[in-house]
């Protein structure tokens, strides 16, 4: 394939995969086909995702790596500072700020938070956020350090933790990028004291008493 094809080929990746991106953040996935994603990246081949990426799933995969790798870089940045003797809370700001960081630094608006929700409530597509997720390593090393410094814990009562925690990080994320959106995305610093508050709210549910019985 010469420079120009395939340089021409990855732009067209690109509008193909934040128009899906978009519209799967808008409007579901169940609702949007590959061919209103054709379209929307202005494509007249109706078969552009199938030719570009194999199948819808890959073309998922793919739009979940390319938030994955800059999340992760701020992932395993914020782990190097985590001093020795660290806390819940440390851990957990670990959790939180990557992907307000993320989201919140971009210059215009963005789709990704929307989309991680939709996507983490198609039950068709579930395995996927899971398996992607599990591939990172600096969360694995967030988790482990989460988990080290909680306080002892019936298992019962983490697992009801994390399903809070995992609800509240989808829904929380989702609704700042679509405020932010809203406002026509100008504001690039107020992610971190979202994202502090945010913390707040989690050491407040881990810490929490647990009632006997």
């Amino acid at each position: 394939m010469s420079a120009d094809r395939s340089r021409r080929a990855d732009e067209t990746r690109a509008r193909l995969l934040a128009a899906a991106e978009r519209l799967f953040a808008e409007r579901g996935l169940a609702a949007v086909s590959n061919r209103q994603i054709s379209e929307a990246a202005g494509q007249s081949n109706n078969f552009a995702v199938g030719y570009h990426f194999g199948s819808r799933a890959e073309l998922i995969r793919e739009l979940l790596r390319s938030h994955q790798q800059p999340i992760d870089t701020i992932r395993a940045r914020m782990v190097s500072e985590v001093g020795y003797v660290s806390q819940v809370r440390d851990w957990l700001r670990c959790l939180v700020q990557p992907q307000l960081e993320h989201i919140g630094t971009h210059v215009g608006p963005t789709y990704f938070g929307q989309f991680w929700r939709q996507l983490a409530h198609d039950p068709t597509m579930v395995e996927v956020v899971y398996r992607e997720a599990a591939e990172s390593a600096p969360l694995a090393e967030i988790l482990s350090g989460l988990y080290r410094t909680l306080p002892a814990l019936p298992e019962e009562t983490v697992r009801i933790r994390n399903l809070m925690s995992q609800n509240t990080l989808i829904s929380t994320f989702a609704d700042f990028e679509l405020r932010r959106n809203e406002l026509d995305a100008l504001d690039i610093t107020s992610w971190s004291g979202f994202s502090e508050s945010m913390v707040d709210g989690l050491v407040g549910l881990w810490l929490a008493p647990v009632t006997a019985g």
